[in-house]
């Protein structure tokens, strides 16, 4: 045999039947089944940090039997011991696992999880956790579509390994669309509108669910038939209109006067717009407090 091929061979059967290691370190405690001498040693040694999971560590003959040997152990023949192969204990994560997390990193009780796909290398005992923040989003137009949720696995202090499942997600949600065509600049009314009732991404909730936050609002652009109605679509109305004539309330310490203007921009409650003074011809900025009323604030020798 040549020798690059003996090599491949003697590894082979170095590396054949490793001992599966359930910690983060090797103790002489898992080795007493492939090596009977090791059940001589009464307190567990540590030989070390066990490898990484998917890896393999070799320990090899005269580190064992030093280990022995400082422990008591007295080694007749050395023919005893091998070298010995370790790894990190693992095995492949269950669905119901997975769907257990998932449903307990989500936290909505009414939620529906089809678990279509996940992790399956094999991996040591430990806890998943899933953050929201890494739970990706349908496209708009598809909601329905499958999305990935990338976590990890926590399985020993400081280590963990990435996981991730595919999965749709679906709530029970209310949403109100266009009853019929509604053109930019209407004002909504409670029969333009329609509530529907069903199940679907449970983010981002920008769907309008509550007429009160839509009926009285204006359209800002065209809105088709049968078109979700979402609050980008809609304004409110001004309580003010660009040549409104408005009542002017000027304060300044404890003295205020009344006079008539003109509003110059359309503005709503809590606004700043231009108001003409049709006295003078002068403008000036006022903050809107109401329907047609404004109010300018004077400091002291203004």
């Amino acid at each position: 045999m040549k020798p690059a091929l003996l090599l491949i061979a003697t590894a082979g059967a170095v590396y054949a039947g490793c001992v599966p290691v359930s910690a983060g370190r090797v103790t002489t405690a898992d080795l007493q089944d492939a090596l009977p001498k090791f059940k001589l040693i009464d307190s567990p040694v540590s030989l070390g940090f066990a490898p990484l999971p998917g890896t393999q560590r070799v320990i090899k003959v005269r580190d064992l039997a030093a280990i022995l040997q400082r422990s008591g152990v007295e080694i007749d023949n050395e023919a005893q011991l091998r070298d010995v192969c370790v790894e990190r204990e693992a095995h492949p994560i269950s669905a119901a696992a997975m769907r257990s997390a998932l449903f307990g990193a989500l936290g909505l009780a009414d939620a529906e999880i089809d678990l279509l796909d996940f992790t399956r290398e094999n991996l040591p005992s430990g806890h998943m956790e899933f953050q929201r923040a890494n739970l990706n989003n349908p496209p708009p137009a598809a909601p329905a579509n499958a999305v990935i949720w990338r976590g990890r696995l926590v399985y020993e202090e400081g280590r963990s390994a990435a996981i991730w499942a595919k999965v749709r997600i679906s709530v029970e949600k209310t949403w109100l669309i266009a009853q019929e065509n509604i053109p930019a600049g209407d004002l909504i009314q409670s029969d333009d509108v329609q509530r529907v009732i069903g199940r679907e991404f449970p983010y981002p909730n920008v769907s309008l669910s509550a007429e009160a936050s839509v009926v009285g609002k204006l359209a800002r652009r065209n809105i088709k038939k049968g078109e979700r109605l979402r609050a980008t679509l809609l304004k409110d109305q001004n309580d003010i209109e660009n040549g409104d004539h408005v009542h002017v309330k000027v304060l300044q310490g404890q003295a205020s006067v009344l006079f008539d203007g003109i509003a110059r921009c359309s503005g709503k409650k809590g606004d700043r717009i231009m108001v003409q003074n049709p006295a003078t011809g002068r403008n000036f900025n006022a903050v809107v407090v109401e329907k047609g009323q404004v109010v300018l604030r004077l400091s002291p020798g203004g």
